[in-house]
């Protein structure tokens, strides 16, 4: 098949999605307004015209038709249902298929009339719409999508990185190590996990390591120097995959202090690595998280509640040690990136027959 894509090549959820067609032998074209790095796929980024997101989205729609043209694809994939899958539909070009990763649906639908008129645009235009979450489908047949045009296949994680250390070091005598690997956005309110660190420090000898970068980086490290923690919270930035899995594989616990998710690709590392999960208490998190039984939610932006959380974690083994087992099999039934994005490619397959 020829695929082109559409969406933000800076994000590696669209460079993963791409690659993964690019691996499996397709000639993969992936076409975005943003800079992409480095792309493991063929890509062309469109400059924006307009300032703003949506104007310079639309003023770019032409360049968006002539590399279509020009490729010839199959089947356009655009990934976000807002923007991207809007520009999709507009293009023209079908089959289309368009990709629902979260915020789409969750942030910018409900937050104005203009998201809802272009998210509700592209879902109508779209030959197929997947999703990553059973919150995310009933978001999309409350649009009107039929549930025949809409395919479920949670992201995955990569197994070959994502696993277990077969011989876990010995951490006795050693500080408990907290790991968050959520961008430092305002919705992941990594905010509220250094809030909480203190009160966990008066309870045991511990360490923060916090993975991930972004906007809210230097206000959060002005945050921890006034708490006087700094000696107790690292920000490791930005890590490539090998390298968040070896930080999970050394954590005793993960924490999310994510405000809006849907499934979470950052829970799921976790729980593949055996790392026992203390999380907000949204809808997403609910659907692979029991309270209590393979790990601990808490209230959104609750620091009192989520230090609460993380003692108990540190304390209770036989919740550790029966979450880091539940979680284990949940991986293996649910969340295998390859396995999960064969779905997606069956039915690319058949749409591209049509």
């Amino acid at each position: 098949m020829r695929i082109a894509f559409l969406g933000d090549g800076a994000l590696n959820h669209v460079q993963r999605w791409a690659g993964y067609f690019a691996r499996q032998g397709h000639e993969v074209l992936l076409v975005t307004f943003e800079e992409p790095g480095e792309c493991p796929v063929s890509c062309r980024r469109i400059k924006k015209i307009l300032p703003t997101k949506l104007l310079g989205y639309v003023a770019g729609l032409g360049s968006v038709k002539s590399e279509l043209e020009y490729f010839r694809p199959d089947i356009v994939n655009a990934i976000y249902v807002g923007g991207y899958g809007f520009i999709g539909a507009l293009s023209g070009f079908r089959p289309l298929v368009v990709s629902a990763i979260g915020s789409d649906l969750l942030v910018d639908y409900p937050s104005s009339i203009v998201h809802r008129a272009q998210i509700r645009y592209a879902l109508k235009h779209a030959d197929l719409v997947t999703t990553d979450a059973a919150l995310l489908t009933r978001a999309v047949i409350s649009t009107g999508v039929p549930a025949y045009r809409i395919v479920e296949a949670v992201f995955g994680i990569e197994e070959t990185v994502f696993h277990p250390d077969p011989e876990p070091a010995d951490r006795s005598g050693r500080p408990r190590r907290i790991v968050s690997t959520r961008n430092l956005k305002d919705i992941y309110d990594i905010g509220t996990l250094i809030e909480a660190f203190p009160a966990v420090l008066e309870h045991f000898p511990a360490e923060l390591v916090i993975c991930g970068d972004g906007p809210g980086r230097s206000l959060l490290e002005k945050r921890v120097s006034a708490l006087g923690a700094g000696e107790n919270i690292t920000f490791k930035g930005k890590l490539k995959p090998e390298a968040i899995a070896a930080e999970l594989k050394s954590a005793d616990l993960y924490v999310s202090t994510s405000r809006s998710d849907s499934t979470s690709v950052s829970l799921l590392e976790a729980m593949a690595c055996g790392v026992p999960p203390i999380i907000t208490e949204i809808e997403a998190n609910r659907e692979w998280i029991t309270n209590g039984e393979n790990g601990l939610l808490f209230p959104v932006g609750d620091s009192k509640a989520l230090a609460e959380a993380v003692i108990r974690m540190l304390t209770d083994k036989t919740l550790a040690a029966g979450a880091r087992e539940t979680n284990l099999r949940l991986i293996k039934e649910k969340a295998i990136w390859k396995d999960n994005m064969q779905k997606i490619e069956t039915e690319f397959t058949r749409l591209a027959a049509l």
